[in-house]
Parts: C-alpha cells; structure tokens; sequence
C-alpha cells in the first residue's frame, strides 16, 4: 500500500457541508449542491465538469491519465424530502455521541464525501495511476436516475473497467444486489345497485381472492449472499384502489405491487408467474388485466474475484484491520444500471442501510476517513496491477 494521509475531520466536516445545502428530491432542488461539489473540485486543482440533462445537474471529475484502465466512482447528492419525527435539524448535521445526523447523513452524502476526499488526496499527493478514475456526482437517484447514472452510461459506459458504488452498505462489501418491479393490476367486474348485489360482479372483493393468489406464490429462487430475510423473492400488495360510490358495486378495483426479483429473475419470468396466478382464479365475469408501472432495477451478482471486488476487499482489510464482510444489497441502486451497462462493479459506503430515509438519519464518524483510504488504496491497486487485464 502508498502511505496516505487520509485527514477524518476533513471528510466529516465535507459530509457537514454537504448535507446542510438542501438537495431534496424530489422536488429535484440540486443545483446548489451540484455547485458547492463543482467548485470544491476546482478549488483543489480537479478537473470537473457540470453535466446537465432536463434541468437535472451532475458533476463528473477526473484524475489520473488517460490511455489505461479506468475506474468508475458513482454516488448521488440528492437525498428523500426530510418528513416527520426528527429529533434535530435534518440540514443542521449536528455531531454527538459518535455520529453525524442529518437528511443524507448515510444515504449517501458520507459516501459522495469520501469519495472526494479520496480524489483531492491522490491529487495531492501526485499518486501516479495507470489509469484513470471518473468519479460521478448524480443529482436524481431517488427519482430513478434517468437524468443521472443512466443518462450518462449511454454514452461512457464502454469506457470503464470497473465501478464503486458508495451507498450506506453497513460497512459490508456488497457484490449483488436484488431488483424491482412495479407491477398493476386491474380487475374488471360489472357495476350495480349495492342493493341488487347479485345483479352485478364486484371487483374491489375479487381482489381478495386475487391478493390470496398472489401471495401463495411459491418462489423457485433463493441466494444466501442476501441478509436472512431478504434471501427470497419478495411479492408486496402496496396499494388497493377501488369502489366510487357507497351504494354502487364497483366494477373496477387496480391492485399495485412491489416485487423484489433475485439474480437469475427476469421481468418475463416475473411477470408469467404472475399471469399463471390470475389465470388460476380469474372466475366468469371477471377479467384481470397486468401491466408495468416502473421497469425499475435488475438484479445482478459480480464475481467475488473480479478486480473490482477484490482490491475493495484488499484495500478494506489493509485499512480496518479487519476480514471484510460480504453480501447482497436488499435495496435498488444505480449499481443495477452500471452492471447491465457490461461493467463490474461493487458497493461499499460508510453509512448503514437501515438508516435510510429515516427520521434523525445518522453516520458514524469513524467510518468516514476509512473510506475515503479504501477507496483511494482500492483504485491504486485496481488502476496499476498489471496482472489485471484491460475488459474487451
């Protein structure tokens, strides 16, 4: 390993920073914020960019040199509007017991931070990479990234090697990640005088027993990497709408469902499954119709010995002094658009997951400097290892 000074107050005092200017989004406010990131790395002699697509800013920068290998750096700056509960300010990041608290804390200014800071160090200290590192500040992950991370793979992504992802993994390497549908949907019946009920089909209880149907699914895929009881797939009836008028048997009723897919799921296997279900109970007079709300994230597994896992994995246990964690990501990410782009990639950040959206969001300060060395020792030893070979 290159000895590097990682300061932990410079990236504590950055996580600060940046979670007091308001990016909450949506509304998509992250202009400012997209700014303050600019012209931190301008001011540190890094070169950086402001890439805006519909209205929406991202900030990409760079160091290294061009013509090797090239490693991708990816986290968002906007964060969940603040909500209810909170104990303190949500844009004050107040520091006690250990933590930062505030709106981002963990997902995922602390991780955008140690990034940077990571970035500026190498710059500093003039560490001469075979390669190149991009890093990508994405103002619009929490709405789905289409002005961000996906915006910008159509035209880069045959460019990397690799990629890090830096949202809150609990301090664990997560090499996988589960992935999502939002599905709908609508059951036809015929409408009727509520005192004729025999008259008419009434959809709002038929989709009772579709719900049953539903949920007795059986899923034919497990994978252990996910925590225990994430280790299936999942199938959610979040939303029931039906029914407009007391005295009226309703003939229509819209179920919408979240449905969590494991790698080796597809949305066509996904989707038939669910079909087959309707199919089995859809009765005479009823109809069931499906269709897709949100293509949502897919789910994918990098190879624990990929390049990009492994120097994390190097890199961690060079740092913390302890043997690294493993496992699959619960939630969805930008990561599941970076690997179906064709580029491997990992995620690890300082935050925890459990924190997320949340009321009085925090991350523990100890973890912060540590991850900005991570990410720092990671690249060094991902961008000049000569055993590792340039993707085709």
């Amino acid at each position: 390993m290159i000895e590097l000074h990682i300061d932990e107050n410079e990236v504590k005092e950055l996580t600060r920073q940046l979670i007091r200017i308001k990016s909450v989004n949506p509304p998509g406010e992250v202009d400012e914020c997209a700014q303050f990131i600019l012209d931190w790395f301008l001011s540190n002699g890094i070169e950086a960019v402001l890439v805006q697509s519909s209205g929406v800013s991202n900030i990409v920068a760079r160091y290294g040199k061009k013509g090797g290998r090239r490693l991708l750096w990816n986290g968002h700056f906007d964060v969940v509007p603040a909500g209810l509960n909170w104990t303190v300010d949500p844009f004050e990041a107040v520091e006690k017991d250990g933590y930062i608290f505030g709106r981002g804390a963990s997902d995922m200014k602390s991780g955008v931070a140690a990034m940077m800071v990571a970035l500026k160090v190498l710059k500093e200290n003039a560490v001469d990479l075979d390669g190149e590192i991009e890093f990508w500040g994405i103002g619009d992950e929490e709405t789905g990234s289409v002005n961000g991370t996906r915006m910008l793979l159509k035209e880069h992504s045959a460019e990397f090697d690799g990629a890090v992802s830096s949202e809150p993994t609990d301090f664990y390497i997560e090499n996988a990640q589960r992935g999502l549908r939002w599905i709908q949907i609508k059951i036809s019946g015929s409408a009727c005088h509520a005192g004729r009920p025999h008259v008419g089909k009434n959809a709002v209880e038929h989709s009772a027993k579709v719900i049953d149907a539903l949920k007795n699914i059986r899923f034919e895929v497990s994978n252990n990497i996910f925590e225990e009881h994430l280790r299936q797939p999942s199938l959610s009836v979040t939303i029931i709408s039906g029914g407009r008028q007391t005295n009226i048997i309703p003939e229509e009723c819209t179920l919408t469902i979240d449905r969590r897919m494991l790698p080796g799921e597809t949305e066509a296997s996904v989707t038939a499954e669910i079909q087959a279900a309707l199919d089995s109970i859809i009765t005479e007079g009823f109809a069931a119709e499906l269709s897709l709300v949100n293509k949502g994230w897919d789910p994918f597994i990098t190879e624990p010995d990929d390049p990009v896992v492994s120097t994390i994995a190097k890199a961690f246990q060079a740092v913390t002094g302890s043997v690294p964690r493993f496992r699959g990501k619960g939630g969805c990410t930008d990561a599941s658009h970076i690997f179906h782009a064709g580029i491997p990639v990992v995620i690890i950040g300082p935050g925890s997951a459990n924190e997320s959206h949340t009321a009085d969001e925090k991350v523990e300060v100890a973890r912060l400097g540590q991850s900005a060395e991570i990410f720092a020792q990671a690249a060094i030893d991902f961008l000049n290892n000569i055993n590792q070979r340039r993707r085709i």
